[in-house]
């Protein structure tokens, strides 16, 4: 038999099965879905094994080199990979790299060991030969004496530097043959492992009853539909889903629980091991190699029944699962921006139904798409619709910003939102203020002739940072130096506009100096264990004010926290994108939900310049069914999801001209394939036009729009892509072509 191996490459000359001969020493070893090491052109590259077949298709056969990892994907997760490859147009190989760790597709994975020294020789024995040794070999007879009191088996470097012993000594111990040394397996562990605490359980309220009740019934149906767990903000989200998990726990079966932001990991994860011991693992992206690796295999091996993790956990290789859960269901971190794009919520639906396990989707405020499959009975509905503990909704504020410019306050913070913040002070409450976007200044100007310090690279204004006084660009990370003078005119009047978090943190302590503040955003929690530390210091009331982005909005639980500020609601509503309302609804909604968790109540304050826009307005009075009737009937008139599927198709290359006529010959043969089917009728094309940023990285962007009928499959639609691809093939290595299924963003 020979493998048939799709290989780990993006390149359309590698998206094909490619046949290897399986050497005798391998053939034990090799199976459907194991990870290899093969020959490819001049290179090595990894591989897997997608099938075997008795006859190869070329006549000279290349071995397979070696085996990557101890490990093979199972029969469902192979199945999901396929499904993969087809709705997502990816290739097959790049959808399987997805369910190993980077550390096994690159050969490095290791398990981590330490040596054990043990006593071999009986007790009495050992006492006998300290009081020989302890004037000849002193040393010696300390290193048995410790391993008597603390043994019989120690690490071997705790022996090594114990008071008493040296290395020198247990060495001898060894060669004589008192002590044994082997090496055991250590876990490289990203969490403080903690045993069940035993802290007591919360009673539910009927309405969590109802939907743990309704939840655990479905655990024994056969093809189970999602959930859409619809609750408000501090509802009992979190304790309904550990209840269904005591109840999948209690079949023997697995759990996976998906959050949008690695920050909310931490949290969620210490939640998690208090309940249920060490039976949790955790898998995000900013874990070290080694680590991942190991809470890889501890879910694979069964060790770890319950997974907590960011998207990529969707794959976590857990035995026999019975339930997906994904915590803010809506948010856009779970779309990932790099081929395969994947929506982390859809592929966690499609892994439950092949597992014929039950998928929870949970939010205070759903996407407009899962809503409404849940009101159509796609989804099965749950609703939260009152806090736990009897806590009332926050009270929100919308401050007109145009009136406070108009009576002369040109201050970032409204007069409305400074007295509460020194009404807060002075109760020792805490604050969160919000704004969306990180930096110092947003752009750099020179007042005497207009001139923006812009990328070199991207088509952006390039982001003022404070600390280290540079400009930035958020997307190349290209910086350099804020300049004295213009590089346009030569003038010296320099001037920084806009605002981020870098400034409102400046402006607080300029304000209120005894205030103490903290900030979370991309620049200071670029560092291993930063998110969990921020967060620790806040909980424990060491800060009166944290300052964020949107890592600050959603999950996470404060229960001094009286205000929330909104600085700027207008910095995602004015984006040129279909969800730009939607997305600014889910953002207030959200953060206000950090206000009020607990007995003092809670206030938000929201500054705006278009109060009267639906999405502010309905979030104020925290209606999510009213804003989803009026944001379903623009959907609906625009032809915009639900309503249809997108296929955003982006053509990149460093030559303008050579980007546009490639674009327009994608288009025609778009055109050409949609005529000729009946199916394609309701397609309409958008563009070819440039994108919102045109050029980033120093590669000029066009954009193409597929709206497709919602009620074709993947399988056409691949077909759709494939054909165009067929049709207009690439002109040359410096242009790319780039497909994203169902976008989450335009830009």
């Amino acid at each position: 038999m020979y493998a048939e191996v799709v290989v780990d490459i993006p390149s359309e000359s590698a998206k094909g099965l490619f046949h290897y001969a399986i050497p005798a020493e391998l053939e034990c070893q090799v199976k459907v879905g194991s990870a290899v090491l093969v020959p490819f052109g001049t290179r090595e590259l990894t591989g897997y094994v997608v099938g075997f077949t008795p006859t190869p298709d070329v006549a000279h056969v290349k071995d397979i080199r070696a085996i990557r990892g101890d490990a093979a994907l199972s029969e469902q997760m192979m199945a999901l990979a396929a499904w993969m490859n087809r709705y997502y147009t990816c290739s097959l190989g790049e959808a399987i790299a997805q369910m190993f760790p980077s550390s096994v597709r690159r050969g490095k994975a290791r398990a981590k060991t330490e040596s054990m020294v043990e006593l071999v020789i009986p007790k009495e024995e050992a006492e006998i030969l300290i009081a020989s040794m302890e004037r000849k070999a002193p040393r010696q007879a300390g290193a048995l004496r410790i391993i008597l009191e603390k043994g019989p088996i120690m690490l071997r470097r705790r022996l090594n530097n114990a008071p008493g012993s040296t290395p020198g000594a247990v060495r001898a111990l060894i060669q004589k043959g008192i002590l044994s040394e082997t090496q055991k397996e250590v876990l490289r562990s990203p969490i403080k492992r903690t045993s069940k605490t035993g802290k007591s359980v919360p009673v539910l309220t009927p309405a969590q009853d109802k939907a743990v009740t309704t939840i655990i019934r479905s655990l024994d149906q056969e093809s189970p539909k999602p959930f859409l767990l619809h609750g408000v903000t501090a509802s009992g989200k979190t304790e309904v889903y550990m209840r269904a998990i005591e109840a999948v726990f209690a079949k023997g079966k697995s759990a996976i629980v998906l959050v949008p932001e690695i920050s909310l990991t931490p949290q969620m994860t210490r939640g998690f091991s208090e309940r249920f011991g060490q039976a949790v693992a955790v898998l995000h992206s900013r874990l070290s190699q080694g680590e991942r690796y190991d809470e890889w295999r501890r879910a694979e091996r069964g060790d770890a029944k319950i997974v907590v993790g960011a998207r990529s956990a969707v794959f976590a290789p857990v035995q026999d699962l019975g339930l997906i859960v994904v915590d803010e269901e809506h948010e856009n971190s779970y779309k990932q921006e790099e081929s395969p794009r994947y929506h982390a919520r859809d592929v966690a639906c499609e892994r439950a139904r092949i597992s014929k396990a039950v998928c929870v989707l949970g939010s205070a405020t759903p996407s407009v798409e899962s809503y409404y499959k849940a009101l159509h009975g796609e989804y099965n509905l749950l609703e939260l619709p009152h806090r736990v503990e009897m806590w009332g909704m926050p009270t929100v504020e919308v401050v007109d910003m145009r009136e406070e410019l108009a009576e002369g306050n040109r201050s970032m913070f409204s007069r409305s939102l400074s007295q509460a913040i020194s009404d807060r002070l002075e109760r020792g409450e805490q604050m969160i203020l919000f704004l969306n976007r990180r930096g110092y200044s947003t752009f750099v100007l020179c007042r005497e002739c207009g001139y923006s310090m812009r990328c070199p690279e991207c088509d952006v204004a390039l982001t003022y940072h404070a600390a280290g006084s540079n400009i930035r660009c958020h997307y190349c990370d290209y910086e350099e130096p804020v300049p004295s003078v213009c590089p346009n005119c030569g003038g010296r009047y320099i001037k920084y506009f806009g605002a981020g978090t870098q400034k409102i943190e400046g402006e607080v302590k300029r304000v209120f100096p005894r205030a103490r503040t903290i900030r979370m955003d991309t620049d200071t929690t670029r560092r291993k264990g930063a998110h969990e530390t921020i967060v620790s210091k806040f909980q424990k009331g060491e800060h009166d004010i944290l300052i964020g982005t949107q890592m600050v909005a959603k999950g996470l639980d404060f229960p001094n926290v009286t205000l929330v500020g909104v600085v700027s609601a207008d910095t995602c509503l004015n984006l040129p994108d279909y969800k730009a309302g939607e997305r600014t609804f889910q953002l207030l909604t959200q953060v206000a939900g950090r206000a009020g968790r607990g007995d003092k109540g809670g206030h938000v304050i929201v500054q705006t310049y278009s109060p009267e826009h639906y999405a502010i307005e309905l979030s104020q009075a925290h209606d999510y069914r009213g804003f989803y009737n009026e944001e379903i009937s623009c959907r609906n008139e625009g032809q915009y999801p639900p309503f249809s599927r997108l296929i955003l198709v982006v053509v990149s290359g460093k030559s303008l001209p050579a980007v546009e006529r490639h674009s327009l010959c994608l288009v025609r043969a778009f055109r050409a394939q949609i005529k000729s089917a009946k199916q394609w009728k309701k397609t309409r094309i958008l563009g070819p036009a440039p994108c919102a940023l045109a050029r980033v990285k120093g590669m000029h962007r066009w954009q193409i729009l597929l709206k497709v009928d919602p009620e074709i499959g993947p399988n056409d639609h691949n077909k759709l892509i494939e054909e165009m691809q067929n049709a207009c093939p690439l002109p040359s290595y410096d242009i790319m072509v780039q497909v994203d299924v169902d976008p989450e963003s335009m830009l």
